[in-house]
């Protein structure tokens, strides 16, 4: 997009200096340039190749969320036994100073 903005503001200044007749020549052949490109962009947006890529960097952040889920599923788990391993030995020391 800022390659085709550059292109036609340069044939712009260019034109400045240009007769009528090649003032149009090159209108045309930016509008033509811009056509084309406009064309490619369009045709790499739906080429297999990307849609294979998005599809496999869709893939990727499918998988990247159940390793996080998991891992904090693992986490949560590793808190609660902690907290209760905590818990246990708070118990048996409260009852051994009463002893």
């Amino acid at each position: 997009m800022i390659r085709t903005l550059t292109i036609a503001a340069a044939a712009a200044f260019a034109l400045s200096a240009c007769s009528e007749a090649e003032r149009r020549d090159t209108g045309n052949d930016v509008e033509a340039a811009a056509d084309k490109i406009a064309a490619e962009s369009k045709d790499a947006v739906n080429s297999p190749e990307l849609k294979e890529v998005g599809a496999e960097i869709k893939d990727a952040a499918g998988d990247a969320g159940k390793v996080l889920k998991e891992t904090a599923k693992g986490a949560v788990e590793g808190a609660k036994e902690g907290a209760a391993k905590v818990e246990a030995e708070s118990q048996d020391a409260a009852h051994d100073a009463k002893h």
